[in-house]
């Protein structure tokens, strides 16, 4: 039997970015991408981003948690890079052995 879902809360607010009048992408025409309206579009697309960051808090907490998250993603992917090199070594040894074993083969 299948558990019912947990109750949880109302899910937390996203914090919004100021509004800014950008142009709606359906107005912009897909093949003028050097147009006016894309690159006002665009700019509109950065302001908002750069303004989203820029009211993010500066707090020590959510910095360490940052550093910590990037050091797991960064030791992750450094075992991955190795598991890969053992993988390659051992299908490179794989492919020897099936020679070698075929020269035998071949001498009986």
């Amino acid at each position: 039997m299948i558990a019912p879902a947990a109750k949880l809360g109302p899910a937390p607010r996203a914090i919004r970015p100021p509004e800014t009048a950008a142009p709606d992408p359906s107005t912009v025409d897909a093949g003028e991408f050097d147009s006016p309206a894309a690159r006002t579009f665009v700019d509109a697309r950065i302001a908002t981003a750069l303004a989203a960051r820029a009211s993010t808090p500066d707090d020590p907490a959510l910095d360490a948690q940052r550093e910590a998250f990037d050091a797991v993603v960064r030791a992750e992917a450094e075992t991955d890079r190795e598991i890969n090199a053992l993988r390659d070594m051992a299908m490179d040894q794989i492919k020897q052995d099936d020679e070698l074993l075929k020269k035998w083969i071949e001498l009986i």
